[in-house]
Formats: structure tokens, sequence, C-alpha cells
């Protein structure tokens, strides 16, 4: 019964022997430790210990690469996760920057418009006042003109009352001088008009010598007339000459006004200019920021991305490894036993 019983153990143990044998070398690792055990054993048929230890050897070997692997990991992925959180802190404080730039935006370009639309209105007014100047002096163009047209009527009505004189005084002596008075008095009629105060006052005093006036008497109605005209030459002389003045004040005033005008617009200029830069300085700075949280969004995705493969390389290492191990252990399993038929169980699956 005893010897049975001892029988039945050892064909369990073979089958259980062959079939693990048999799954081993289903594995290419496995097939190559087994190729190895049968070297070994070839050489060696009961040195079951040595090639024991000698797996022993290459299982530590294993270990030793896998936490090896395991510590680079390590570094790895805490060099990933400092650089994450580095780039995070960096997009969260660009971020702020960005939203608080993107805030000022609006309010400093309606600052600028403000600002653009007060020098547009100061130059409109800078403007009319220039076109009020430029009017001005044409009005006072035209009544220079007009006061030297007279002046020079006034001067010249003199001049032939002053003629006229010399004429009347020789009427005596000269049979002529009637004619040459009534020639003169056509003359000096066409050269006046007929709206002119002095029109009607020279044919009537030059009439009067044919009327039988006395030469004398005409004379110095003359001189009489002579003298009106001279008072109306000084009263036009005085009121051009405040016309002038007129003129002076309110085109100083007109420049005066301008000149003001003038500062506050380069002002205005030069405060939409530093507005305009400060908006050109906020629109790169949002860009900068915006382009440096793409950037730093892009190396977190990239840092991570790197620290997946690395894991998922560890982890597929890591199975390899075990499964090495596994195998391994199994045929240190099958070793142990020392059974001498292990060899040509080996033989049968190599």
């Amino acid at each position: 019964m005893r010897v049975t019983s001892l029988l039945l153990i050892l064909l369990i143990n073979s089958v259980i022997g062959t079939k693990s044998i048999y799954e081993i070398s289903q594995n290419e690792y496995g097939k190559t430790v087994l190729q190895a055990i049968q070297l070994t054993l070839n050489e060696e048929p009961a040195s079951f210990g040595r090639t024991i230890d000698l797996l022993q050897e290459l299982k530590k070997g294993i270990q030793n690469d896998q936490d090896e692997d395991s510590g680079l990991l390590a570094e790895r992925l805490e060099t990933c996760e400092t650089h994450i959180s580095q780039n995070s802190q960096t997009i969260s404080d660009s971020q702020t920057k960005l939203a608080q730039a993107q805030e000022q935006v609006g309010p400093l370009e309606q600052k600028l418009l403000d600002k653009r639309h007060q020098a547009e209105d100061k130059e409109g007014e800078e403007q009319r006042n220039n076109d009020r100047i430029n009017k001005l002096i044409l009005q006072r163009q035209e009544s220079r003109q007009q006061f030297e047209s007279k002046r020079d009527e006034l001067t010249s009505i003199v001049g032939a009352l002053s003629e006229a004189k010399k004429i009347i005084g020789s009427i005596k002596t000269d049979p002529t001088a009637l004619i040459q008075l009534k020639n003169h008095k056509e003359n000096i009629l066409n050269q006046i008009q007929k709206s002119s105060m002095f029109y009607t006052l020279i044919h009537s005093t030059l009439s009067l010598i044919q009327q039988g006036t006395s030469q004398e008497k005409v004379i110095r109605i003359i001189d009489d007339l002579i003298d009106e005209v001279y008072q109306v030459q000084k009263l036009e002389m005085i009121a051009d000459d405040q016309r002038e003045a007129d003129f002076i004040k309110t085109k100083i005033r007109f420049e005066f006004a301008n000149t003001r005008l003038n500062t506050k617009i380069a002002e205005l200029r030069a405060d939409v200019q530093q507005l305009q830069q400060q908006l050109l300085e906020l629109n790169n700075n949002i860009a900068i920021y915006q382009d440096l949280v793409n950037l730093k969004t892009k190396e977190n995705a990239d840092w991570q991305q790197s620290c997946n493969d690395a894991q998922n390389s560890h982890n597929g290492l890591t199975d390899y490894r075990t499964q090495q191990i596994t195998i391994i252990d199994e045929c240190i399993s099958l070793l142990q036993g020392h059974d001498p038929e292990i060899t040509q169980f080996i033989q049968r699956f190599v």
C-alpha cells in the first residue's frame, strides 16, 4: 500500500512538472531560460544547486534593473511634477495678469477716443477762428480800399476846386476863362459820383459865376467848400483809424484765443500719443500673456505626455520583469526537487 502511494505521488509530480515546463516553454523568455538550464545540466547533470544559484543571480539582476528603473522613474515623475507645478503657477499668474490687462483695454480705448474728440473740437474751434481772421482781413482790405478811394476823390476835389479858383480869378483878364470854367466843371463832375455829397455843391457853386455872382463871393464859397472837404477828409481818416484799431484789436483777440487753443491742442495730442503708446503696450502685454499661457499649457501637456510615456514604459517593463521572475521562480521550484528526469522533460519541450 505504501509503495503504491509512493508511485502515485511520483507520477503526479511528474505530470505536474511536465505541465509546468510546457507552460514555461510557451514563453519566449521561458524557452531561453530552459535552454540555459539544459546546457548547464548537460555539462553537469547533477549540479542542480549551481543552476539554481545561477537562476537566483539572474533573478537578482532583473530585480536590480527593476529597482534602478523604479528609481529613475521616480526622479522622472518628480521632475515632471516640478515643471508642471512651476508652469501651472506661471499659467495662473499670466491668466490673472491677462484678465487685468483685458479689463483695462475698454476704459483706455474710451479715454483715447474722448481725447481725440476733444482735440478735434479744439482744432475745429481754431479753424473757425482762422476763418474769422481771414474774413476780418478781407473786410479790412475792402474798407481800406474804400477809404483810400474816397480819400483820393476828396484830394482830387480839393485840387479841382483850387484850379477852379484860379480860372475864376482870371475871368477879368482872360476872355476864355468862362469857357475854361465850364469845361473844368464838367471834368470835375465826371470824376465825382452823383451820389457824392459834393456833386451838387460843386455843380451849384461853379454855376454861380454864370448867374452873375461876383468872383470874390464865389471864391469865398469855394474856400468854404474846400474847408468842408478837408473836414470830411479828416473825419474819414478818423473813422478809418478807428476801423484799423478795431481790426487789430479783434484780430489780436482771435490770435490770442488760437494761441491758447494751440497749447491745449498740443497737450491733447500729447495725451493721445501717450494713450496710444499705453494701449499698444497693453495689447502687446496681452499677446505676451496669452502666448505664455499657451506655451506653458503646451509644455505641461508635453511633460504630462512624457511622464505618461515613461510610466507606461515602466509598467510594461515591470510586467515583463515580473513575468521573467515568475518563470525563474517556477524553474527554481522545479530544480529544487532534484529530479534527474527534469532534463528529459526540458528536452521534450525546448
